[in-house]
């Protein structure tokens, strides 16, 4: 690794820190038990796939495919439009409720989108992602420029 390459992970962990994250629901190894449950990220090591999660009662270490996070505000207004045909719809009012609470909240706002998200399973394929896939995404992006 240059050094490019670490000050664009380094800029990556600081970036994550504050991102409110649910943890998956079918995670194997949860000594914690905090399967299915909302937190919010305090430190994250990219390079090692540590990423650290504060709960209410505890903070847990967790590798970046084990939690969800959301989707760029951008895909999941694609996702609503995709979906004004039944806007009468629950899987549309939790979306949207979703989406706006993360556009215009706070971290307790996002953090009750993401319990949204995480009850509303039906949804979760348009509001959420696996952080991994974010991550990567995010450094194949900055490679790109």
């Amino acid at each position: 690794m240059n050094d490019l390459d670490f000050f664009k992970i380094s800029g990556a962990n600081d970036k994550l820190r504050g991102v409110v994250v649910f943890v998956h629901p079918e995670l194997l190894a949860d000594p914690l038990g905090k399967r299915n449950q909302v937190g919010v990220i305090c430190e994250a090591d990219i390079a090692l796939d540590n990423i650290y999660v504060d709960f209410r009662d505890k903070t847990g270490l967790f590798s970046a495919d084990a939690l969800f996070t959301f989707l760029p505000s951008d895909h999941m207004q694609d996702n609503l439009v995709n979906m004004l045909h039944n806007k009468m719809s629950s899987e549309f009012k939790a979306l949207q409720q979703v989406e706006l609470l993360v556009r215009y909240g706070d971290v307790t706002e996002k953090i009750k989108a993401m319990q949204t998200a995480r009850d509303h399973p039906a949804i979760q394929p348009m509001c959420v992602e696996i952080l991994k896939d974010q991550i990567s995404r995010d450094i194949f992006n900055q490679y790109e420029r």
